[in-house]
């Protein structure tokens, strides 16, 4: 009736329905933290995300994390003085885990001295790239209560990811996620791309049999999104992205290998520039789904975000509105127009969490 194939109809509704039950736990006062990391050591060729290459900016790391902690340190007092708690709490970027052990330590450890994350159900660090991490780093983002971590290797064949600019090594990958595992966090998510350039069904066979052997609690499979402020939308690798019904064999094969391996699909969300009606699609083992990719989702949720780029969205008493404050993109235009953005959202936080009035 509304012209929706039935698998699709089907994976909707089971996604949704994963979705409604772990809303339901939520109470009104519960919000998501979100805190981004600006930083990648370098610009993958399908990436728009607002990230700075560290060869570039590397003196803008440290000011940032100056500014970045005087914004927490606002936040924080403003969830206790309207009496918020934090959920859960997501990291991002940009590359976290660009920071250095040293400054990672101390960014956490003023985020865990402002907030009260005692009632944090998921503590989660993205580590998308290999090249940034050591076992020191691991071991940190463990000692400051991180329970999840997303090892995001976006494809597992070596031509393709020297193509994509990811300067790493396929070994580098499974020495990362072998080290999470020995180091006892609790969700590994992995993070795959379908209808990359160049990229084969054959090729994604292989990522799906690894990540069988590898059994991650999670796993992530995005379709390609040709964006115009990513490289790849004006590269000449452009001409090698697959058509639309080879990525849609990419996509079909991953639901029915990861299903069949006891996976479960539970957030479903679709980009601008995809192609024909693609989405990215959340798989989670029994009891590992996360909470902060559902709330995303579902934006149902406030969500408190610091750092350049954040989005902080309050949801207002009728449940479905959504208040936003967006802080500028650019790390400088950040700095310059944080004092302003933390007014705004004071403001909007006291009229939907305090007793004024609109």
């Amino acid at each position: 009736h509304y012209f929706v194939p039935e698998e699709r109809a089907a994976l909707a509704l089971e996604t949704g329905t994963v979705g409604y039950h772990a809303r339901k736990r939520l109470e009104a006062r519960d919000i998501d933290l979100y805190v981004g990391i600006p930083f990648c050591p370098t610009r993958c060729a399908y990436c728009s995300f607002v990230s700075q290459s560290v060869e570039k900016s590397l003196g803008l790391m440290e000011p940032y994390l100056e500014v970045l902690c005087r914004e927490i340190t606002d936040a924080a007092q403003m969830v206790r003085e309207t009496g918020l708690r934090i959920k859960s709490f997501y990291m991002g970027g940009g590359t976290p885990t660009t920071l250095s052990a040293r400054q990672m330590d101390r960014l956490l450890t003023h985020l865990n001295r402002s907030f009260d994350l005692s009632g944090c159900v998921e503590y989660c660090i993205e580590a998308g790239r290999p090249d940034t991490i050591t076992r020191e780093k691991l071991q940190v983002l463990l000692d400051h209560g991180a329970d999840r971590i997303s090892v995001n290797p976006q494809t597992l064949q070596q031509h393709l990811l020297d193509a994509l600019g990811r300067r790493h090594r396929v070994e580098d990958i499974y020495t990362m996620y072998e080290n999470c595992r020995k180091l006892g966090f609790s969700v590994i998510n992995m993070d795959f791309i379908a209808g990359l350039p160049g990229q084969t069904v054959a090729d994604m066979q292989e990522n799906m049999e690894i990540v069988c052997k590898l059994h991650p609690e999670n796993v992530t499979i995005h379709t390609l999104a040709l964006k115009k402020r990513a490289p790849l939308f004006h590269h000449e690798l452009r001409a090698a992205i697959p058509p639309a019904e080879e990525t849609g064999h990419m996509v079909r094969f991953c639901q029915s290998i990861l299903t069949a391996g006891g996976y479960v699909p539970y957030y479903m969300y679709r980009q601008k520039y995809m192609a024909a009606s693609f989405a990215n699609i959340g798989y989670a083992l029994s009891g590992s789904v996360s909470a902060y990719n559902i709330e995303m989702m579902e934006e149902r949720q406030s969500v408190l975000a610091a750092g350049p780029g954040g989005a902080t969205k309050f949801l207002c008493r009728d449940g479905h509105t959504l208040e936003k404050v967006y802080m500028p993109k650019d790390v400088d235009a950040y700095v310059q127009a944080l004092a302003e953005r933390i007014a705004q959202r004071r403001r909007l936080c006291a009229i939907i969490y305090g007793k004024e009035d609109v």
